[in-house]
């Protein structure tokens, strides 16, 4: 009768613990923790790992702090490009030109810094051939920090800030402004993620999102990135001399003219963000985000304790006839 006892009750524990370590994954005594592996950052919260691969100027992010995840999602910088035409907005395709840098390369240098309430993550891509430079600063906090100038907050531990630092690049005589390609998709595919704009509730009064939406979600939006909808130029003086507006452009094939990105069923969108010309020899510093929505996820926590509530049943069942034979 007592290795009975000891079965159910070991059973019973196991309900409990067997999930819970597969779900919550200890976390470490600070509330940040970064690793280099092999030129790959890690950087992981309780809620949200980011993969940083500075040869491919891309980052991987995910909900919660293992190291794989159902659903991953990606943004790569894939090159800087000058564009012409008669205004300040990318109409065309055709319209890319001049001067242009390939940012997948293995050229950039990085540099991980951690302090008390937050680790910062610098890549650095040093002497482009028109004498730029092009720095990539990464933000994770411990507490929510606004972003200056905005109606922006970035969230602790839920959100990564990457700066967008251009220094003195020297515009080519007929460029409007320059155009940084980015690359958004999920990496999985394990399920049907789709991308679309952020809606007016989504985006803030100074900022535009992408958002990801899951259909193993309830099509929730469960990831993002956020951008503010300017940026500031400084001159070599480090002083701030004017406020620009970064515009987009979407195509879907490099071909098409730009449009609003519908959501694509495979989930990807190449986005354009551009700046335009703002003259030689000064900064631009440009401020996106990338984030999970951790109650979309935490909202199927109820499905996730069906079994084990099962299980409970279950077992109580067993003790039941048990019990009923004894007697």
């Amino acid at each position: 009768m007592n290795s009975k006892r000891f079965i159910i009750g070991f059973a019973l524990i196991s309900l409990f613990l067997i999930p819970a370590a597969s779900q919550f994954v200890s976390s470490e005594t600070s509330e940040i923790t970064v690793s280099d592996n092999m030129g790959a950052i890690t950087v992981q919260t309780k809620d949200l790992t980011v993969k940083i691969i500075p040869g491919q100027a891309h980052l991987v992010w995910w909900y919660g702090n293992a190291t794989t995840a159902d659903e991953m999602y990606k943004v790569q910088l894939v090159k800087i490009t000058e564009f012409m035409g008669d205004d300040e907005i990318l109409d065309d395709h055709t319209e890319l030109g001049g001067v242009t840098y390939n940012l997948i390369t293995s050229s950039w240098t990085y540099d991980i810094v951690e302090g008390t309430d937050e680790v910062t993550i610098t890549l650095s891509l040093l002497g482009l051939p028109n004498g730029a430079d092009m720095y990539l600063i990464m933000h994770i906090y411990t507490v929510d920090t606004p972003i200056e100038g905005s109606d922006q907050v970035v969230d602790a531990l839920t959100e990564l800030k990457f700066d967008i630092i251009v220094e003195n690049w020297d515009f080519s005589a007929m460029a409007a402004g320059y155009a940084i390609q980015t690359y958004l998709t999920e990496v999985q595919h394990r399920h049907r993620v789709q991308l679309r704009n952020g809606t007016l509730a989504e985006n803030g009064n100074t900022t535009r999102t992408m958002q990801f939406t899951s259909e193993s979600y309830g099509e929730d939006a469960v990831a993002y990135m956020e951008w503010t909808d300017f940026a500031n130029i400084y001159d070599s003086g480090d002083e701030l001399i004017d406020t620009i507006d970064v515009g987009t452009a979407y195509f879907d094939d490099l071909i098409s003219p730009p449009t609003e990105a519908p959501g694509f069923a495979e989930g990807l969108a190449h986005l354009f963000l551009t700046y335009a010309n703002y003259g030689d020899g000064n900064k631009m510093v440009h401020d996106p985000i990338i984030g999970v929505n951790a109650d979309a996820f935490t909202a199927g926590l109820s499905l996730y304790l069906i079994p084990v509530f099962s299980g409970l049943a279950a077992i109580a069942a067993v003790v039941s006839i048990i019990r009923r034979r004894k007697n």
